[in-house]
Order: C-alpha cells, then structure tokens, then sequence
C-alpha cells in the first residue's frame, strides 16, 4: 500500500495515524495550486508578447478576418489579439475559480 493513499480495509493499517479524508483533500487541492497563486501569477500580464500561436481558420472565416483588417485597417494579428486575450483571460479565471472550490 502507498503510503499516500487511503487503506482499502481495517486490516491494510499497519500505523496507528488516523487520516481525516477532508484535510486530505484539502492539502491534495493545496498541492495542485502552489501558494494558492495561480499558474499565471508569475508572469507580468504587460510584458510585451513574444510567443506565437496558430489558429486554424476555414475559409469562411478567413475571409471574414481579412474583410475586418481591412474595413477596421488593423493587421488580423491585432484583431485577433484584442477579442482573444479578453475571453482567454476571462474563461482562464472562470474555470480556476470553479476547480479550486471543489
């Protein structure tokens, strides 16, 4: 038996330590979030960009982004950035909070 894991009956117990399964869990859901920080804590939201990603448009979509660039005279790039940050931002928050309340 791991000594990281519940018996699986009276008879597995080869310690007297009682384990409460609660702070169990709560020092489990401790160990994934690390201080309690988030995993994008340790960058600064307003460093300049330097990584790149590759979204995958049909043609339709294309077409649409490219009609945007130039109706608004942005790059796609920027397009792009600006209506994408603000929902990764938001859902990346959204779903953090609704794991660590578990």
């Amino acid at each position: 038996m791991s000594k990281f894991s519940f018996p699986k009956n009276e008879k597995d117990t080869d310690t007297d330590i009682q384990v409460d399964p609660a702070a169990l869990g709560a020092f489990a859901a401790g160990a994934k979030d690390q201080k309690g920080q988030r995993p994008w804590d340790k960058h600064d939201p307003k460093d300049p960009p330097k990584h790149n990603v590759s979204v995958r448009l049909n043609d339709y979509h294309l077409e649409m982004l490219r009609y945007l660039s130039e109706s608004l005279d942005m790059s796609q790039h920027k397009i792009l950035r600006k209506h994408l940050v603000p929902v990764i931002e938001q859902l990346a928050e959204q779903t953090y909070a609704e794991r660590t309340v578990k």
